[in-house]
């Protein structure tokens, strides 16, 4: 089926009811537009941007400061470690509800309904809804807009199933019903409030310079650091870019222009294990902490 392909009101509704069914793992295998939007690799080279929206938000180095307590570490390294941490174990966790065996994903469940998620970063923020709220809208505003950005605009039907997915993924991740706006149109309100709301502290801001200049990245990342820095910067809402002391030059123009036009032109093209690869990385991640025959 492609983005294009029309679904009924009816379907839609059905996918939204799913989400608040105790058992996700049946709706999870059923989903259909979700698996062809997240294959695409490139949609994480919005986690910069994501990271660095996550670092803004109000009281969030509270957050990492509840959960180390008696370190003796910087709360601008508290802030990295915890927002590295988090992204990664959310991206694996999205690669193995989207992409997974369905063994894998009810390991995964059985475990987080536990409290004993396989892979640390998540739980930091879990504990606090509206920070966990917006960890996760970051990941979903980024990566359609990134998609789209590829592939051009989807049609309202596709975009409202693939909402509706999401809104599976995100209860099945431990977010309870109500907390996840119902609706894209909740959920856009929900994202222009929180963005004007953002506040780039010091931490922050030595987070973000430690984000752009880190280089234990996994080596795919760090070979592509240098478009995925222009992307960053240009993705960014320009009152949070300026904040932040980043700069939207000719130079990151330039690069960030170029990739696009490549990105729209080729990369639709190539192999689908190119352009899944990062996805791939993330679900291997992940299979390494889980015991699954």
């Amino acid at each position: 089926m492609s983005l294009d392909e029309k679904k009924s009101p009816d379907e839609i509704s059905q996918t939204v009811s799913d989400a608040s069914e105790p058992n996700h793992l049946e709706t999870l295998d059923k989903l259909e537009i979700l698996p062809q939007m997240l294959q695409e690799g490139i949609l994480f080279a919005g986690a910069g941007s994501a990271l660095l929206l996550q670092a803004a938000f109000p009281g969030i180095r509270n957050r990492t400061h509840d959960h180390n307590e008696g370190s003796s570490s910087s709360d601008s390294s508290n802030l990295a470690k915890d927002l590295g941490d988090a992204l990664q174990a959310n991206l694996s966790y999205i690669a193995c509800l989207v992409f997974g065996t369905s063994d894998e994903k009810k390991t995964l469940l059985d475990l987080s309904n536990q409290g004993k998620p396989p892979l640390k970063g998540s739980e930091n923020f879990s504990s606090h809804r509206p920070t966990q709220l917006w960890v996760a809208a970051t990941l979903y505003a980024t990566a359609t807009d990134f998609y789209q950005r590829i592939y051009g605009r989807v049609n309202y039907r596709t975009a409202e199933k693939a909402y509706a997915e999401f809104t599976v993924m995100m209860h099945a991740m431990g977010l309870p019903p109500g907390t996840w706006p119902e609706n894209r149109q909740l959920f856009w309100q929900y994202w222009d409030d929180q963005i004007e709301q953002l506040t780039v502290t010091a931490d922050a801001h030595r987070f973000a310079q430690d984000l752009l200049q880190r280089t234990d990245y996994p080596g795919w990342v760090s070979v592509t650091k240098p478009v995925l820095r222009a992307m960053t910067i240009e993705m960014l809402p320009p009152r949070i870019r300026e904040a932040y002391g980043l700069k939207s030059t000719f130079g990151t123009r330039s690069l960030y222009r170029t990739t696009m036009g490549f990105s729209v032109a080729v990369y639709p093209a190539l192999p689908g294990s190119t352009r899944g690869y990062p996805l791939r990385y993330y679900l291997e991640e992940l299979r390494k902490n889980m015991n699954v025959v």
